[in-house]
């Protein structure tokens, strides 16, 4: 899988000669991907079953994203190479790359200001939650990212949302009844936005071309 081959390269980029590496990939089929350390009770296995979707876990943290119409992302840097030390001042050298491809997509983009917000006030979708690695566009979430750090290499990796699959996502996390489901939905949507809602259309392979071009 996709995460497998994330820590397969983290683990590479801990010995010599590793080369700095920049990936992007689809989905196929669908996944649910979850933090490392998210409880697998958050996720409804037999929705998804029916749904066609796979669930898969991420070497990152946070919840649950639905890699179904997105982009994905992810970038490997050895140990030795010249990054800050501090995780939010790597997610912000790292963010220049992806706010340059935004930009050549014509979106005006910036990083999150402030803190981070609590995950468990979110439900079980990680979009809906804040952090100080998110990009956002008219003050709405459009690009979450998460880091993790293996005898000094590093992996980051994110996720844009081309088309919006709320609905579905949803349907994949348990909640305690439909009313909670409903509140946490609009909450997501309130807070977090696809490419499709920027009246503009976009490819899948334009924007990794836009990020190529701005990494």
């Amino acid at each position: 899988s996709h995460m497998a081959l994330d820590q397969t390269l983290l683990e590479a980029a801990c010995e010599e000669d590793f080369v700095p590496t920049l990936r992007f990939y689809r989905w196929s089929p669908p996944a649910l991907s979850i933090g490392r350390f998210q409880p697998i009770d958050d996720v409804d296995l037999d929705s998804c079953a029916a749904e066609g979707i796979e669930v898969t876990r991420r070497p990152t943290g946070g919840k649950s994203i639905l890699h179904l119409d997105d982009f994905t992302y992810s970038i490997v840097m050895p140990r030795g190479f010249p990054l800050p030390d501090g995780v939010v001042e790597a997610y912000r050298l790292i963010s220049e790359g992806i706010l340059l491809a935004l930009e050549r997509l014509g979106l005006d983009a910036v990083i999150r200001p402030g803190g981070g917000e609590d995950y468990r006030r979110t439900g079980g979708a990680c979009f809906a939650a804040s952090t100080q690695a998110d990009l956002e566009c008219g003050g709405r979430k459009l690009c979450g990212s998460a880091q993790v750090r293996r005898g000094g290499a590093l992996l980051q990796h994110g996720s844009i949302l081309l088309k919006d699959q709320s609905g579905l996502l949803f349907r994949l996390l348990r909640f305690t009844g439909e009313e909670e489901r409903d509140r946490h939905l609009d909450a997501y949507r309130r807070r977090c936005m696809s490419l499709d809602e920027t009246a503009r259309e976009y490819g899948w392979q334009h924007v990794a071309d836009c990020f190529i071009e701005g990494f």
